[in-house]
C-alpha cells in the first residue's frame, strides 16, 4: 500500500483544503498548454522552446519576448505558468510579444497538457520518439516470439501477458508521439482529441500494470510466496494498481474526480511504479545473494549489478516523487522531462529480462533475422527514394516538372528494380544476419541429404549424433533404436556420453508412455509437448536429459533421440531447434524404415538361398536315381560285390544330405567326400569309359565351399559331356590357390564341349545366358548372394580338349559358414577309380 502514498497525500491535502474553506468540493479541470516553454532571460521572459505546428497560422517562435497574456502583464516566469496553467483547454487566448523589435499579437489555442508527454525540447521531443519506437519494436519481437510457446507452459503465457501489457504503454505513447508529430496538437473535442485521450487512457494502464506483472512474474519465480497463501498475497499485489486504473479511467472520461484530475496522476503512477520496480529488483538482488549457485537458474537474466543498479534508480526517483529527494526541485522542467522521458524507456528493461526467460525458449534467431533483413531492405529503399528525388529535386525545377508525377515514376521504377534484385539481395542479407542456428539448420539438411547413403543401424545411428551434437552443441546425447518393433533388441549410439548414463532401464521404463503419446518431452516447460508422469519426467532430469523426442514411423515409434544441456553454460533449446530436431526425426524414420526393408530383402535373399539348397539336398535327380537302380539290378547276379559298393555309395549321399542339415558351406574335403561317393556310382554305370583325377592341394581341405556347388558341377560335366562321347572320357577335380588371395576349385572332362563358347575364351557364367543350364544357372546366382560377386564362376570349352569350369572362393569366411564333422571319408572310397595328381 505504500505504493499509495503520493495519492493518499493528494486526497488528504484535498480533504483538509474542503474544510478549512468550508466547501464540499474543489472544480479541478485539466491544465491548459501552450505548446511552449518559457524561461526567464536577463529579467525577460522569453520563448526559449515553440513546439513546431503543422498550418499557416501565426503561432509563437522561440526567442519571442513576452509582454501581456490577454491585455494582463507577468513579471516573472512562475506567475506566467500558473496563469497559463489554469486557462480550461479549448480557450483561445491572445499573447503580445516583442519579436524583432516589433510588437506581435499572436493567437493561441489552448490544449490539453499531453500527460507523459513533454515537448519541451526539440532534442528531448526526437528522443522520446525514437526511444518509444526502438522499445516498441522490440517488444514486437517479444510479442511474436513469446506467441508461439504461450500454448505450452503457464510461463511463457504469463510472459506474454507481461509484453503485451508493457506494449499497450510503449504502443499508446508512440502514436500518441507521432499524432502530435504528423498531425498537431489536437483541438479539444475533435474526433482526433477523442482517439488521443484514448490512447493516453491505454498508455497509462500499461505503465500501472506492466510493474504489478513483473513483481508477480519475480516473485512467483524466485517463490518467495507461500503456495498456501498466494492467493491472499496476489490479491494485496493488485489493489494499488486497480485503484490507480480505476482512477485514470474516471479521470479520462469525467474531467476530473475531485481534486485528482489526468494530469495530477503522473507523480503517484511515477511513484508506484519506482516502487514495483524496486521491490523486484530487490527480490532478484536477495536471491543472487542468498543462492548465489542457482540464482541465475531460476530467475530473470538480471544480474547483481544490474539489480541492484536498478534498486538505486526505483529508489531515486520514488524519494525524488515524495520530495526527499529534491532532484525536481533543482533542475528545470527540460531537464526533468528527459530524466523522467529516460526512466519511462528504463522502467521496460526488467520487462524485456524478466520475460527472456521465456522467451529464449522461442524462435528468436528466426525472427530477429527476419526482423533485420526486412529493415535492412527497407532503408535501402528509403535511402534510395529519399536520396535519389534529393538529387532530381533542381532537375524538376528546371524543367518544370511535377514532383507528385516525378515521385510516382520513380516508385514505378524503384518497384521495378527490386522485383527483379529482391531474390539476389534476400540470400546475401540472410547470410550476413546468420546465426548458429541457421549453421546447424544447413548442416542438419546436409546430412537428411546423405543419409540414403547409409546402409546400416550402426552407421546411421553413430553418424546422427555425431552431426546432431556438433550442429546444436549439444554436451551430450544418446540415440536408441528399435527397428524390428516391440519384440526386437535395443540399438544405441552416444555423442560424449556423461555420467549419470541413460541406460537402456531407463529408456524402458519411460519408452511406453513416449511411444503411445509421440510427443516431445523437454525439461522446460516452454517447450515441452509431453504429458509424461512427473516421477519419469524427474527419472529423465536426474540423468540430466534436457530432451526426448521420439522417432516416429508410419504411426510406430522406432527410436528415441535424447540430449543433454547444451555446452554454453547460458544456452538453451528453442522452439527453432525443435522443429530441426522434428524434422531431422522424420528423416530418421524413413531411414530407419528403408533399413528395415533392406534387412528385409536381405533376409529374403538368405531364405531363398536356403530353399534353394534345402531343395537341392531333398531332391535327387530321378534320372541318377533311375540309372544308379538299374545299375544295382544288373549287377546283382554276376557281381553282387559292386551291387552292394554302389547301394553303400548311395546310402552315404543320403546321410550327407542329412548331416549337413541347415549348413550353406561345407569344407572342399567334405564337398569332394561327397563327388566322390556319386562318381563312384556313376563309374559302376560307365566301366571303363570314365576316369577320375582327383587331388586337394595342401593346407586347402579346410577351404570353405558353397553346400552342394562342386558337385553340381561334377554332374554337369558327367551328364553333358562325357556321357555323350561314345567312348567316354576323364573328369579333372582339383582344388589349388587361385589368382591371390581366392582359392579355386577346378572341374575339367575331355567330352564333347559346349558349342557356343568355342573359341570364346574363358566366360563368366551368367545367371541370364540361354545355353547355360539350370544347375549352373543356381550355382552363379547362388555366389552372387553368398559373396555379393558376379565373376566367380568362369568356364571355358574347346572340341579337341573339352571344358574347364573354375569355381573361385575368397578367403573371408561367411558369417554362417559353420562347418561341422561329417562322417564321410577323408579319401575317395576303394571301389572308384581315382588317379593322384603329381
Amino acid at each position: 500500500m505504500m505504493a499509495l502514498v503520493p495519492l493518499a497525500r493528494l486526497v488528504s491535502d484535498w480533504i483538509e483544503v474542503t474544510q478549512v474553506m468550508g466547501i464540499t468540493s474543489v472544480d479541478r479541470t485539466a491544465r491548459g498548454f501552450d505548446w511552449s516553454v518559457w524561461d526567464d532571460n536577463d529579467g525577460l521572459i522569453t520563448v526559449q522552446y515553440a513546439f513546431e505546428q503543422n498550418g499557416d497560422a501565426p503561432a509563437l517562435q522561440e526567442g519571442d519576448v513576452f509582454f501581456q497574456l490577454d491585455f494582463q502583464q507577468y513579471f516573472n516566469v512562475e506567475d506566467l505558468k500558473r496563469a497559463i496553467d489554469g486557462i480550461p483547454p479549448g480557450s483561445e487566448r491572445t499573447y503580445s510579444v516583442l519579436r524583432n523589435d516589433r510588437m506581435v499579437e499572436i493567437p493561441v489555442l489552448f490544449t490539453r497538457y499531453p500527460t507523459f508527454l513533454y515537448p519541451l525540447s526539440e532534442p528531448l521531443w526526437n528522443f522520446a520518439i525514437w526511444g518509444f519506437l526502438l522499445g516498441a519494436f522490440f517488444h514486437l519481437l517479444g510479442l511474436i516470439i513469446a506467441a508461439p510457446l504461450a500454448t505450452r507452459s503457464r510461463p511463457a503465457r504469463f510472459s506474454l501477458l507481461l509484453v503485451a501489457v508493457s506494449s499497450l504503454w510503449l504502443f499508446g505513447n508512440l502514436l500518441r508521439l507521432l499524432m502530435i508529430e504528423f498531425i498537431g496538437p489536437c483541438p479539444p473535442g475533435s474526433f482526433e482529441d477523442r482517439v488521443f485521450q484514448g490512447l493516453t487512457l491505454v498508455g497509462m494502464v500499461g505503465w500501472i500494470g506492466f510493474p504489478a506483472l513483473l513483481l508477480h512474474k519475480v516473485v512467483d519465480d524466485a517463490r518467495y510466496t507461500n503456495p498456501a497463501r498466494i492467493g491472499l498475497s496476489r490479491f494485496l499485489l493488485y489493489i494499488p494498481p486497480v485503484i490507480l486504473a480505476l482512477a485514470a479511467l474516471l479521470t479520462t472520461f469525467g474531467g476530473s474526480l475531485g481534486p485528482v484530475t489526468l494530469d495530477s496522476l503522473a507523480a503517484p503512477i511515477l511513484f508506484y511504479a519506482c516502487c514495483y520496480i524496486g521491490v523486484a529488483a530487490a527480490l532478484v538482488l536477495a536471491l543472487h545473494l542468498v543462492h548465489p549457485e542457482t540464482g541465475d537458474e531460476q530467475i530473470t537474466r538480471l544480474s547483481k549489478t544490474g539489480s541492484a543498479l536498478m534498486l538505486a534508480v526505483a529508489l531515486l526517483f520514488g524519494l525524488s516523487v515524495l520530495g526527499i529527494v529534491p532532484i525536481f526541485g533543482i533542475v528545470n522542467d527540460t531537464t526533468a522531462g528527459w530524466l523522467i522521458v529516460g526512466a519511462q524507456l528504463l522502467s521496460v528493461v526488467p520487462v524485456v529480462l524478466v520475460a527472456h526467460a521465456s522467451l529464449k525458449h522461442g524462435k528468436i534467431d528466426q525472427v530477429v533475422n527476419r526482423a533485420l533483413a526486412y529493415l535492412t531492405i527497407l532503408g535501402l529503399i528509403f535511402f534510395l527514394f529519399v536520396g535519389g528525388m534529393t538529387l532530381l529535386d533542381p532537375y524538376l525545377d528546371r524543367l518544370n516538372i511535377s514532383r507528385v508525377v516525378a515521385e510516382g515514376l520513380y516508385v514505378l521504377a524503384l518497384l521495378f528494380l527490386f522485383e527483379r534484385f529482391a531474390r539476389m539481395l534476400r540470400r546475401p542479407v540472410a547470410s550476413f544476419f546468420a546465426t548458429d542456428r541457421q549453421r546447424a539448420r544447413q548442416v542438419l539438411a546436409r546430412f537428411q541429404e546423405h543419409m540414403p547413403s547409409l546402409l546400416d543401424y550402426e552407421s546411421l545411428g553413430n553418424e546422427t549424433m555425431q552431426v546432431v551434437g556438433t550442429a546444436l552443441q549439444s554436451r551430450s546425447g544418446r540415440f536408441f533404436m528399435r527397428p524390428q518393433g516391440i519384440s526386437g533388441p535395443w540399438l544405441s549410439s552416444a555423442y560424449h556420453p556423461e555420467p549419470p548414463f541413460l541406460t537402456e532401464r531407463v529408456v524402458l521404463q519411460v519408452w511406453p508412455h513416449l511411444q503411445r503419446e509421440g510427443a516431445i518431452w523437454a525439461r522446460n516447460p516452454e517447450l515441452n509437448e509431453s504429458t509424461l508422469p512427473a516421477d519419469l519426467a524427474r527419472l529423465l532430469t536426474e540423468r540430466k536429459a534436457v530432451l526426448a523426442i521420439p522417432v516416429m514411423g508410419d504411426g510406430t515409434a522406432l527410436g528415441l533421440l535424447v540430449l543433454g544441456e547444451k555446452k554454453q553454460k547460458r544456452a538453451v533449446y528453442n522452439l527453432e531447434d525443435l522443429d530441426l530436431l522434428r524434422s531431422l526425426c522424420g528423416q530418421l524414420a524413413l531411414a530407419i524404415e528403408r533399413l528395415n526393408l533392406v534387412e528385409r530383402e536381405r533376409e529374403l535373399v538368405r531364405e531363398s538361398a536356403e530353399a534353394q539348397l534345402k531343395a537341392l539336398r531333398a531332391q535327387i535327380n530321378p534320372h541318377f536315381l533311375f540309372n544308379a537302380l538299374n545299375t544295382i539290378v544288373s549287377l546283382i547276379e554276376e557281381h553282387p560285390e559292386d551291387a552292394e559298393a554302389v547301394v553303400e555309395h548311395l546310402a552315404a549321399i543320403f546321410r550327407h544330405i542329412l548331416h549337413t542339415g541347415e549348413r550353406a558351406f561345407v569344407t572342399v574335403q567334405e564337398e569332394f567326400a561327397l563327388v566322390s561317393h556319386y562318381l563312384s556310382i556313376e563309374q559302376a554305370r560307365f566301366g571303363d569309359r570314365l576316369t577320375v583325377h582327383q587331388k586337394i592341394d595342401p593346407g586347402l581341405h579346410g577351404v570353405l565351399v558353397p553346400a552342394f556347388a562342386v558337385q553340381t558341377l561334377v554332374e554337369n560335366a558327367v551328364k553333358h559331356g562325357l556321357e555323350k562321347r561314345r567312348n567316354g572320357g576323364t573328369l579333372t577335380l582339383t582344388c589349388h590357390p587361385g589368382p591371390s588371395p581366392l582359392n579355386e576349385v577346378e572341374v575339367t572332362d575331355t567330352g564333347i564341349g559346349i558349342a557356343a563358347l568355342f573359341e570364346q575364351g574363358e566366360q563368366v557364367i551368367s545367371t541370364e545366358a540361354a545355353f547355360f543350364g539350370i544347375g549352373l544357372r543356381n550355382v552363379a546366382a547362388r555366389l552372387e548372394r553368398l559373396y555379393g560377386r558376379t565373376d566367380l564362376l568362369r568356364m571355358r570349352s574347346d572340341p579337341v580338349t573339352g571344358t574347364t569350369v573354375r569355381l573361385l572362393l575368397p578367403p573371408e569366411s561367411p558369417s554362417d559358414a559353420a562347418p561341422g564333422s561329417l562322417a564321410l571319408p577323408a579319401t575317395p572310397p576303394p571301389s572308384l577309380n581315382v588317379s593322384s595328381l603329381d
